[in-house]
């Protein structure tokens, strides 16, 4: 399931498209309004996709920040 995940993640991201995926959500009431249980299919998460809009992200402007990789990752 999140092997299918990552590929639309992947497969959106080549295409210029934001993606961000949702866990924790009520897969009950989303069944629920979609009908997804009669036709055999249950949800597991949600994923927005768009685009940004860099004149109205004051963030996506804003330099970014990160560890050096060496303080992430833990090489065996």
């Amino acid at each position: 399931m999140y092997l299918n995940l990552w590929e639309l993640l992947l497969g959106v991201s080549t295409l210029g498209i934001n993606a961000t995926p949702m866990e924790s959500i009520d897969t009950r009431a989303l069944d629920a309004e979609f009908g997804l249980r009669e036709k055999g299919y249950s949800s597991l998460f949600i994923v927005t996709l768009g685009y940004s809009d860099s004149d109205t992200d004051f963030n996506a402007k804003l330099p970014k920040s990160r560890l050096p990789f060496n303080e992430i990752l833990t090489e065996v």
